[in-house]
């Protein structure tokens, strides 16, 4: 269904139909083409019976998107309120969306005229990256009343993952250089960025059950399912200084794991951590990829140049990053650390002015700011809970 009542409808056929109209490639390309042609021939006269097409198109396009989210949104689809929004399946494909976020976006397009849904459309040339941290500190203005409250949380979570995104890429930089210089100095065999603990476990997890009561419980699960499994990792062995070398787990290039014996035994190689690491880094660079994709290039140039750079260079080092992982060498080390430290510096750069004031924010939220801000969360929950509903 549609939202309109006895009109049955697929919505992957309105979004396809939508796509042929004003996708790239589409109807609007084409005609755009045409007018283009026919003035630079200064016969544009001829095609003015056409102009009216044009307008149908560039309505037409987004109405059907819209009609294939409401479809999407009475079949439970749970990214129908992220395409009422104004995002396209396209841009959604494969992302790992916060679930809490998508119950919030869905059931508020749910609530269509019983509750002001337009904070949770997107804004021009808004990116999904923006986007979700906006309408974050949003809810939290709906929920509350409290505008600045909202805006507090959206600073706050930006913050957060920019830090953490600083750490991550700064130390990457820090501790890939370290181990190429060793790697080059003294042929130490190079080791997957953030395998620390892993490597630290695979030499002492005996050690482990020696410890009071916890020892022998923690001890019931093997090293390899955590740490990854050294004799998996052995098929990736390699002549090294003229000598047959059987690689560690924390050091096994998981593509030649899998080229050699499958990815079953790959994924053994790599344990528990590190495909954990691999996993989240990838999910990152097709975030990034995703967030590039929704922005418009010279208007986010023009406008901040700073964040504009270090979008970019965020996605090149997680992309890097995912590789030195999965494939410890000098190369794609070399890349990650050169990466995180660009990126390393951009987030810097990009948030100057608010690391300059930062101790000035936070002697504003000490003392009553904070039991203020708990209190309105926990008063303003339920003015807007009944209406996000979708069972209610």
């Amino acid at each position: 269904m549609t939202g309109k009542p006895n009109r049955l409808v697929n919505p992957q056929d309105l979004e396809q139909l939508a796509k042929l109209l004003d996708g790239r490639g589409g109807m609007a390309d084409k005609l755009d083409e045409a007018f283009t042609r026919a003035s630079s021939l200064g016969v544009s006269g001829k095609l003015s019976s056409l102009r009216p097409v044009q307008t149908w198109v560039s309505d037409t396009g987004p109405e059907l998107r819209k009609k294939a989210a409401y479809a999407r949104l009475e079949d439970g689809d749970p990214i129908a309120g992220l395409l009422l929004a104004g995002f396209t399946p396209e841009q959604l494909k494969n992302k790992d969306l916060p679930p809490d976020l998508l119950l919030v976006a869905n059931a508020a397009a749910a609530n269509e005229g019983e509750l002001d849904n337009d904070w949770l459309k997107k804004e021009d040339d808004e990116t999904l990256d923006d986007w979700l941290v906006r309408v974050q500190g949003d809810a939290v203005t709906q929920m509350t009343g409290n505008e600045k409250l909202g805006k507090a949380v959206s600073t706050y979570i930006e913050g957060a993952a920019n830090l953490s995104a600083f750490f991550t890429s700064s130390s990457t930089a820090i501790f890939g250089t370290r181990s190429l210089i060793a790697h080059f100095r003294n042929s130490v065999v190079l080791n997957a960025p953030g395998s620390f603990v892993a490597k630290t476990l695979n030499k002492h997890w005996d050690k482990l059950g020696r410890v009071p009561r916890a020892g022998s419980w923690l001890t019931r699960v093997p090293a390899s399912v955590l740490a990854g499994s050294d004799e998996v990792a052995a098929v990736a062995g390699y002549m090294r200084n003229g000598s047959w070398y059987m690689p560690a787990a924390t050091e096994s290039n998981l593509f030649t794991v899998a080229r050699r014996s499958g990815l079953g035994n790959a994924a053994k190689a790599a344990g528990w951590m590190r495909g954990a690491g691999i996993l989240g880094s990838g999910v990152a660079t097709v975030w990034g990829v995703a967030n590039l994709a929704t922005m418009d290039h010279g208007k986010a140039w023009k406008e901040d140049k700073a964040k504009y750079v270090s979008d970019i260079a965020g996605t090149a080092f997680n992309g890097s990053l995912t590789l030195a992982m999965a494939a410890p060498t000098p190369l794609t080390i070399g890349l990650a650390v050169g990466t995180g430290v660009v990126y390393a510096g951009t987030l810097v750069w990009d948030n100057w002015d608010d690391i300059s004031k930062g101790a000035e924010k936070a002697k504003d939220w000490v003392g009553d700011k904070a039991n203020k801000a708990g209190k309105a969360l926990a008063d303003g929950a339920s003015k807007l809970g009944s209406a996000l509903n979708p069972f209610d």
